[in-house]
Order: structure tokens, then sequence, then C-alpha cells
């Protein structure tokens, strides 16, 4: 029988006996197997590293109906495939990718059919590019295989933590029609699910098949504030300790506190804007009016007034009237003049609940064709196209009038936003140098009184505090072309031959709508265009001109031509000596302009808040390969591989493999690898302009480094109250080496009957020339806020964030932390890894099938070049690796399901991911030290400084399907979801603190019991 691979490509062409998790033998239900990791065909090859396989069937009776479901249910995906969520809040908006063995995603490398495709062109956290694996239709996939081990010697670069091969179908056979709803128990979370498939030929029979596919997938928006809790608002003043310890903060902009208190009136959070009175001093100095002469006030201090609603008449509109006591509105009194900040009534505004999404509404749609034709006796070839295309549409919350430009470039800050007396068609207006957005070039004489300043006839400025009541939204448009062709066969006295090419592009249009636009700002304030008094009133071409829609096109190129050649030699004892080489050519590009790039003629032409990140870059690859498979004898095999890789941007790298397999007895088979690997610097680290990722951090009172800090803020702790994010301000690098890795497993496959398959391995990985953004120690928030700001650490830039506006003399927050991408630290991971699997006939109709896969983080940590090392298994750490989801030590999935003669079935999968350290050794903590990391300010805290939590909580929860076949032809099926109807647990630390729970493992938990309902035809 010709063996046939379901991808014609130089890496993924191996036919022979392979099970799941062993690589060893089982043949799909197409007589087609493929095993990833090997450049040839010969089953003598079988790889000895360790092999997941999860078909098309696992993922229907596990409820999983995407890629990425599937990949986050993995055991050995230890730092959690980038969670739905991030949709809403992260830089790959709308892509999802895994992060084997606690190691960032950038280490994993997905292939679809054995071949690469084009990188999605926003890079997570501004640093690493990734595959969406979610770009091919789900409907097409035959089975995902990960491989867990380094792979580089036959893949290249990045498969240092191993590969995820998504493995489609080679051919389909008739109609085949999968239509289901889902919703929440809730109510909530609506999907609507369409998929068809028809397919003509039989390769066996007519030498030929075509087939063609395509699939729709609809998933409603869900806001946190769709789920009771502490993450459905930033009210997380009812988590209280101790009577010393005290209550969080109430972050419900001018919110009351868990004690009755009130901490001044916020300037960021107001809707429809506040004003203060405001005149100018003989010295120049912006003041409030009081009754008392302006000789009260010192000179080059601001003072804020007492505020008022601009339009008293309509109150709070839609937010929350809160009305202050006589106590409550004195706080932030001045002893100089004796004027409340506060006013009787502010307006409360909850950012979390009325704004923030959880998940994104996105809507996937996928289309595929493939054709595959014998050609002669001996060969066999394909054409494949296929198309992804994927749509999201999120919101957030906005951001005060006073503002700062983003991060890249010339930042220009507003702390204070003036309202001036006149306004005219010419006016003008800019900052000074202590932060004043003032008008200029309108007066009596050619304008009128500005109606949105109700002191404007007493000639006097007023102050605009508050933020739009409206969110800001970001909707992409991601789409994904692939064709992928081949051809492979035999000729002459055993030669075996493989020729395989692709081509692929991702075009992702972004469309950023209710971002600041300061320019426009500007002038609205100076000409008077925009109603600040009634923000309904205003036009669209008002709105648009402060709102200005911001909209961009990123794309990114991948092609790739490779050819194997591979050839039986001479006889062994255990069969016959097989060698093969390949070679392939590669090219790579990405082009993502900046969708608020720095403007050199006019810096205040651009936004609050959109991310400046932007790269444009290309290579190309050139790599050859080669393989030889010894069976010295049946019971004992090796195998050697190599690979050369060549690099336009000037990298080279060989990788070797070694491998061995030996079986002492039938039932016990051992074996064990050795490679070397690399991961060259991608588009990103080499070329990228300075963009920023941002972390969390909390201000600490009770400690001493930030006692100054607090005493200089004290009339305004509104100001630093919670958490706040510093940035991390990273440019690319085209002097950049290759990271390098060594890598081994040692393991056994155990099969005491034909029908029990038992795997156990353990791994081991290291990273050196580990390619970092600047490292965020506690080293450098100990300088900046315990030497005003002042920070001496090597290549590092400490740039202060906006300031206090009524403490603007102060030092700020820090904002920013500067430098290049750069080569130094080491990695270091090593784990064990379980798996089993059983069938058993119960009685002559009913069969009870049991899998079951665990991995053990035993170690995951950093080695820097001063000699520290960063702990992370077992922690939140590293929040740089994994977006704060942490490493959990353990994970465990078990799926369980009973099949009744065919007819029906039952599948239980529980799922289980231990808690973990809150601590996080990269972003400012101690390993395992919560006191430490909570005095550095990593950890949430209370008043006294200790941490509100130290340990993160462990995740459990169980999935259901079932199935019955009505008639022939004819499927009904349903899922259950989170069959406990298990709640997430307060988590305050993980996920840069944006939900207070882990969104990684807790994600089906937030959600709900989830029911899907759904129907199945075959003819």
């Amino acid at each position: 029988m010709l063996c046939s691979a379901t991808s014609l490509t130089a890496f993924v062409l191996l036919c022979g006996s392979a099970q799941a998790q062993d690589a060893a033998a089982d043949a799909s239900e197409e007589n087609t197997i493929v095993v990833t990791g090997s450049i040839t065909r010969n089953p003598a090859a079988a790889t000895a590293s360790p092999v997941v396989s999860i078909t098309a069937d696992d993922l229907t009776k596990r409820g999983i109906t995407t890629v990425s479901d599937a990949l986050q249910s993995l055991t050995a995906n230890n730092a959690g495939t980038i969670p739905a969520s991030w949709s809403a809040q992260g830089f790959t908006t709308g892509a999802t990718a895994p992060s084997l063995r606690g190691f960032n995603n950038a280490y994993t490398l997905t292939l679809f059919d054995g071949m690469r495709t084009a990188y999605y062109p926003l890079a997570d956290d501004t640093q690493r590019n990734i595959v969406d694996i979610n770009s091919i239709p789900s409907s097409t996939v035959q089975s995902i295989d990960t491989l867990l081990d380094g792979a580089s010697a036959t893949y290249g670069s990045d498969a240092i933590a191993g590969v995820v091969n998504v493995i489609t179908k080679r051919q389909v056979q008739g109609l085949h029609l999968d239509g289901s709803l889902g919703i929440s128990q809730r109510g909530d979370g609506g999907e609507q699910r369409l998929n068809a498939s028809y397919g003509y030929g039989d390769l066996d029979e007519q030498g030929f098949n075509i087939y063609a596919s395509a699939e729709y997938q609809h998933n409603d928006a869900l806001y946190l504030r769709d789920r009771k809790g502490p993450w459905s608002t930033a009210d997380q003043s009812s988590i209280c300790g101790t009577a010393e310890q005290g209550c969080l903060t109430n972050g419900i902009r001018n919110g009351i506190q868990a004690d009755g208190s009130y901490n001044g009136f916020q300037s960021t959070t107001v809707n429809f804007g506040q004003s203060t009175q405001t005149t100018i001093d003989a010295n120049g100095n912006y003041v409030p009016v009081y009754s008392a002469t302006t000789t009260d006030v010192p000179s080059g201090i601001l003072y804020n007034g007492a505020y008022q609603l601009l339009n008293a008449g309509a109150g709070c509109g839609n937010l929350t009237a809160q009305t202050l006591t006589p106590d409550q509105q004195a706080v932030g009194q001045n002893a100089n003049n004796g004027v409340n900040t506060a006013p009787s009534v502010v307006c409360q505004q909850d950012l979390v609940n009325d704004y923030r999404m959880y998940t994104a509404e996105t809507t996937r749609k996928g289309a595929a064709v493939r054709g595959t034709v014998k050609v002669g006796d001996n060969a066999e070839a394909f054409l494949a196209l296929n198309y992804y295309n994927v749509k999201t549409a999120n919101s957030i919350a906005n951001s005060s009038w006073a503002g700062q430009t983003a991060a890249g470039g010339e930042q220009i800050t507003a702390t204070n936003v003036f309202l001036p007396v006149y306004v005219c068609a010419n006016g003008t207006s800019s900052v000074d140098a202590n932060g004043n957005l003032l008008a200029t070039g309108c007066n009596a004489a050619n304008g009128t009184l500005n109606p949105n300043n109700p002191f404007a006839s007493q000639g006097q400025l007023a102050r605009l505090s508050g933020m739009p009541d409206q969110p800001r939204r970001t909707f992409t448009d991601a789409k994904t072309y692939r064709v992928a062709a081949g051809i492979h066969g035999s000729f002459g006295s055993g030669w075996d031959y493989s020729v395989g090419a692709t081509a692929s592009k991702v075009t992702l249009d972004v469309k950023n709508t209710g971002y600041i636009y300061l320019q426009g700002l500007a002038d609205a304030i100076a000409q008077g265009t925009y109603n600040f008094v009634d923000p309904s009133q205003n036009s669209a071409e008002a709105n648009q001109q402060i709102f200005r829609d911001q909209e961009r096109r990123a794309t990114s190129k991948l092609a790739q031509v490779i050819g194997t050649l591979s050839k039986d030699v001479f006889e062994l004892p255990g069969g016959m000596v097989n060698v093969a080489v390949a070679g392939q050519y590669r090219y790579e590009s990405i082009n993502n302009p900046s969708a608020n790039a720095p403007n050199e003629d006019n810096p205040y032409a651009r936004y609050y808040g959109i991310n400046a990140v932007s790269v444009v870059g290309h290579r190309d690859v050139w790599s050859t390969s080669y393989e030889i498979s010894v069976p010295i004898l049946d019971s004992l095999r090796v195998k050697a591989d190599g690979s050369y890789d060549h690099y336009s941007t000037g990298q080279k790298a060989f990788s070797p493999k070694f491998e061995a397999e030996f079986r002492p007895i039938e039932q016990v088979k051992l074996r064990g690898t050795f490679s070397r690997g690399f991961r060259a610097p991608n588009l990103n680290e080499s070329f990228q302009a300075p963009s920023t990722g941002y972390n969390s951090a909390q201000i600490n009172c009770s400690q001493g480094i930030y006692e100054a800090f607090c005493a200089a803020h004290g009339s305004n702790p509104a100001y630093y109250a919670g958490t706040y994010s510093p940035g991390v301000t990273s440019g690319g690098n085209p002097d950049l080496k290759a990271e390098r890795s060594t890598s081994y497993t040692f393991g056994m496959v155990v099969q005491p009957v034909r029908n029990v398959t038992v795997t156990l391995d353990y791994w081991r990985t290291k990273i050196t020339n580990l390619i970092t953004s600047p490292n965020i120690s506690s080293e450098i928030y100990e300088q900046y806020y315990g030497n005003n700001g002042v920070v001496n650490v090597p290549g590092i830039t400490v740039i202060p964030g906006q300031p206090d506006p009524l403490n603007p003399g102060a030092l700020p927050l820090l904002g920013q932390i500067a430098g290049t991408f750069n080569n130094q630290n080491a990695m270091l991971g090593k784990g064990i890894d379980f798996s089993a699997d059983a069938r058993f006939n119960l009685t002559d109709t009913i069969t009870w099938q049991t899998k079951a896969n665990a991995s053990y983080l035993i170690r995951l940590e950093q080695e820097n070049d001063d000699g520290t090392v960063w702990r992370y298994d077992g922690s939140l750490g590293g929040c740089s690796l994994t977006s704060c989801s942490g490493a959990p030590r353990f994970r465990l999935t078990w799926q369980n399901t009973l099949d009744f003669n065919d007819r029906a079935s039952l599948t239980l999968t529980a799922n289980y991911t231990s808690g973990y350290s809150s601590t996080s050794a990269d972003a400012g903590g101690t390993y395992k030290d919560c006191a430490a990391s909570a005095a550095a300010g990593q950890l949430v805290s209370y008043d006294n400084g200790d941490a509100v939590q130290c340990h993160g909580p462990s995740t459990f929860n169980l999935d259901g399907h079932g199935e019955v076949k009505v008639a022939d032809q004819f499927k009904l099926y349903f899922d259950v979801l989170n069959v406990l109807d298990g709640k997430p647990k307060y988590d305050p630390n993980a996920g840069y603190g944006l939900y207070q729970f882990n969104p990684a493992w807790q994600d089906r938990l937030f959600m709900g019991r989830y029911m899907r309902v759904g129907a199945k035809v075959d003819f």
C-alpha cells in the first residue's frame, strides 16, 4: 500500500506506525498516518519525541469548537493560550496562540499540515510574533498533533518548546452539515455555528478526491458587568482584611470608601466635564478665583477651586449622583484659601461596569477547497486553498480630557485643560511648560463669549475636568489567504521524494473610535465647535473633530518552498537504514504601520491611548537538513537529524538532534532525545519602532520608599489609589543574536495489553542569549521613588507618567521604562508529562474509553546577567512571558466516554489547574516571598502594606457531551460546559489586574454553565 501523508511537506511526511502519545502505530479512518517530527516517510523513522494527538472526534466530545480551545485544554500548555478575553484588551486583538512548557508563545511553532503560515501582523506584548491558531476552518481539521520536544533539527527556528501541527483532512466524501446554537445559563454569551463540507471521489478507488468546506461562527460580546462579583465593578472596597489592614479602594470615580471617607474630586473621572473658576495672577500662575486676594497663592503653584457641573440643570445624566456629607466635601481643603475642592454633589462613574468588555463580539467565517489526485502508480499530488476571516468589536472606558499622547515619539501632556473666555474660528490652543492647555488668538473684537465656560461673562477661565461619557472601541477585520500544493511519490530503485510549496497573506484592518485626538481637542476648545455642556447635542462632524476615527491596515506575508529526497541504503537486523535530505527557502515580511505615529511636524496630531507600535521588515531564510534512521535491532532504533539555517538578517545556526528507542520487552519501550535548537530574532525584535507594553504596580504608602511620594500627593490620594500601569517601551535591535537552546527528554511507553497505553516523560530545556525587553526590577522602582525620579540602571531610561493635576510639581507616577531589545540572561525549564489511554468493553454493547493527560512543571527560571535568578514555576511569573497568566505546576485533563454500540455516547471531561504563588519575580516581586513582593508594589495590598492575596486559586471544571444517532445519516448532540456552574475565584494580581480573576484558567468559570445543542447530517 502506498503510504500517503495529509500534507506533502518536507517536514511531515512520515507514514508509519504511530499512536497518539507514542508516535507508534495507529491508523486513521482514512488509512492515513502523519507523524509530526520527521522529514522522511520511512516507518523506521518514527520519532522518539513525545507527541500528543487530539482527533476531531476528541474535540467534538469535549465540546470544543475552535483550535485555540483545544490547545487551552492541553496540559503541556503550562503558560496558557492567549485567552479570548485578550480580544478586548491585548495587543493581538482577535488572535490566539499557545505557550508550551511555561515558555512564552514565541517558542511554540505553529504549522498547518506541516508548513508554516504568515504571522499575525500584530505582536503579543509588542514583541512576540505569533501565528493565529484559528486561521484555518476548524471543520476541515482531522487532528492536532503537538510535539513536546525541541525540534529545530527538523523545523528550524521557533520550535524550542515544541510544535503544534494542525492536520487537515486528506479527503471528504459526500455531504456533511453541522449546526449548533449555544447560550449561557444566564441567557447571554450566545453562539451560532454552521459548517458544511462536500466532497467527491475516492482516492483508493477512483484516484482522486476534491472537497469544499465552509463555516460560520458568531459569538456575542460579554461584558464584565454581566457577572456579579468583584470583577464587574471598579469598587473593590468590599475586599477587607483585619481592622489594621483596612479595605481596598473603591475605584469608582468619585466613589465613597469602605470607611465612609471620600478621596477627593477625581479630575479624570466625571461625565460632561466639570469646571472651576480660574484667573491669572501677577506672576503668570493660573489660580482659582477666591474671596481672598491672589497674593495668598504662592508663586508657581496651581490650586484648584470649587468645582461645578457645566450643565447643572442636567445633573449627572446617566451617571450616579452622590451627595457628599460636609466632612466628605471638605476633603482636599487647602489651608491657604479655605475653599473646598469638591462640590456638594459629585457624579460617580464605574469604568469597569459601564464600558469594559470581557470578550469581544466575534464573527468567524472560513472556506477551504482541496483536490488530491493519484499520479500514475507511485505519486500523489494535491492543491489546497483556504480563506479565513475573523472580525471583532470591543469596548473599554475612555480617558480623561486632561491626558497624555501615547508613548513613542514626543509626548504631549495636558495636565490641566482650560476653557477660554472667548472662542473664534481662528483660535488655537497649546500646552505650556506647566502642562496647561490654553487657548489664544480670540478676544472681544474677533470672537464670542465661550458658551462652554460658565465664568466667561466674568472674564475668567474655567478648568475642564471629567471625561467623555462614551467608550473607546476597536474593530478588527483579519483575513487570512493561504494556498498550498505539492507532490510526493517514488521513482527508480527505492527513491522517495516530495516537493511542497505554500504562500499565505494576512491582512488586518483596525479601526479605533472614541479616542481623543489632541489636536482636535485643542481646536475644539479654542474655536468653540464642541458642546461640552451637553455632548448629546454635538453633530457627527463635531464629534469627529475630537474623536477622529483612526484606521490602518497591517499585512503579513510568507512564502515557502521545500523538498525532500530519501532512500533505503542497506539493511540491518532491525530493518532498512534510511537516509533523507531536505532543503527549503522561506520569505517572511510584516508591514504594520503605526496607528499613532510620532509626528515631528506637529506633535499634537496624535491620540491619547492608542499604542504607537509599528514594525516594517522582511527576511529570507535558507535551510538544509538531513535525517538518518538506523534500526540496529528490532528492539533498538536510533536516529540523527540536523538542520542548518541562514537568515538574511545575519543569523545562522546548526541544530542537531539524536533520538533512541529501546524495547527490552514487547510491552515496554524506553525512549530519549537530545537536541540543540535556536530562535532567530523575530521581525518585531529586529525592526520594531519603540513600542510600549504595560504591567501593573501599586503604591504602598506604608513602605519607606513611597513615604515622600505619598506626602507630596496627600491632597489627592485618588491620583495613586489602587493599581497603576507602568509601561515598558522596547525598540528593535538589528544586531540581536539568535537564541540557542539545549533540550533532552527521557521516557517510557508501557502497553501491558493492546488496549491500554501509558506514557511517562521527563523533559529539560535551557535557552541562552535570551532576547528580552528592558527588565522591570525592584531596583528601578526603589530608585525612582526613593531618589525623586532619578534612576541609574545601565541601558534603562525612565520616563515619568502624567502629573497629578492637583499637585503638578510633585513627582509623577512612574510612566515608562524604556530601552531596546537585547540579548541577555538564560531560561531553564524542566518537568514531567504523563498520559494514559485505555478502552474496555463493559458489555457487548457498551464501551468505556478513558484518556488522561497530566503535566508537572518542576522548574522554570530566568538567569539574569547580574547573577540573580528569577523563578517562575508555581507562581504568577513571568508576567513578561505569559501576560501574568502564571506558570502553574500541575495540569490535568481526564476524558471518559461511554459508547452505546455506536448509536449514542456520553462524555465527561475533567480539567484541573493547580494554584500558584501570586508573586512575579520579573515584575518587581520576589519568588514566593509575599511580604517582599507586596513591599515592592507587585501585589495588590491593603492600606498597611499587607498583600491581599499571596496565593492564586486552583481551577477545576467539568464539561459534558452527549450525542445520539437518530438515523444513519442524522445525529443530535449537546454540550454542557462547566457542568457544576463553578464561579471564578478572586485573583486581583492575575492578568495585570484587569479582571480580578485569571482569564487563562478560569474563562469557562466566568461564563458559567454553558449549553449548546446541535445536529449533524451526513449523506
